[in-house]
């Protein structure tokens, strides 16, 4: 009898707290600020808080989750100014990735993206934007992995990781969800095309709208 691989095997406990901990933080159920009480969560989902803790710290890592000694763990704040930061360095690195991408890339790429393209539709028509966050990741990375630039590649990593909250923030506004539809298949069309000066248009222009999207919902905010 044949072995269950790693995707058939259930998940463990932690696991299963740290999907339902990034599914409530993606989710804007955990609003940005938010505190996390680890005990809350435990009971809510019936667990020990050591599962609660190590999904916590995992969190912490990706970003997505501030911890210090005196305040416990809060969900990340939304920051313009480390926003525009993290946006500069990915403009940069993914553009060097997309430049080496678009001379390397096979047609079955494109077919790939455009899997990860619909799965992103029916997330956001269901509003699950944990999904579709892993989706979105997916679409993007599925291009920058043509270049063949592994240590690139875990740079960006860390980078999306801390774009996470943004993102997700950002895709809860309504004026969001039809601009990056039509975004995402202008960056899939110019890609098979190989288009790479309309790639890298496109792209910035991409980060800019979710810059200037955010800045005006935090503006509103604190009217």
């Amino acid at each position: 009898m044949a072995g269950r691989t790693d995707a058939e095997r259930p998940p463990t406990v932690q696991e299963t707290v740290l999907r339902q901990l990034r599914r409530s933080i993606l989710g804007g159920d955990l609003a940005p600020g938010s505190q996390i009480l680890q005990q809350e969560i435990a009971a809510r989902l019936g667990v020990s808080r050591v599962p609660v803790r190590d999904a916590l710290r995992t969190l912490e890592g990706q970003g997505l989750v501030t911890y210090s000694s005196h305040r416990g763990y809060h969900v990340r704040q939304v920051d313009i100014t480390e926003l525009l930061e993290i946006q500069d360095i990915r403009d940069i690195l993914e553009g060097e990735a997309l430049c080496t991408a678009v001379d390397r890339v096979e047609d079955t790429t494109f077919d790939r993206m455009q899997e990860h393209l619909d799965a992103m539709t029916r997330a956001e028509d269901e509003q699950d934007w944990t999904t579709w966050s892993d989706a979105h990741r997916e679409f993007h990375f599925t291009l920058f992995a043509a270049s063949g630039m592994r240590r690139l590649m875990r740079i960006l990593d860390r980078l999306w990781d801390a774009s996470d909250i943004y993102r997700s923030y950002y895709m809860r506004t309504g004026s969001a969800r039809s601009r990056t539809s039509r975004e995402h298949h202008d960056l899939l069309a110019a890609a098979r095309s190989r288009d790479t000066g309309q790639l890298l248009t496109l792209l910035a222009e991409h980060h800019r709208g979710t810059v200037h999207t955010i800045r005006g919902s935090l503006t509103d905010e604190t009217r």
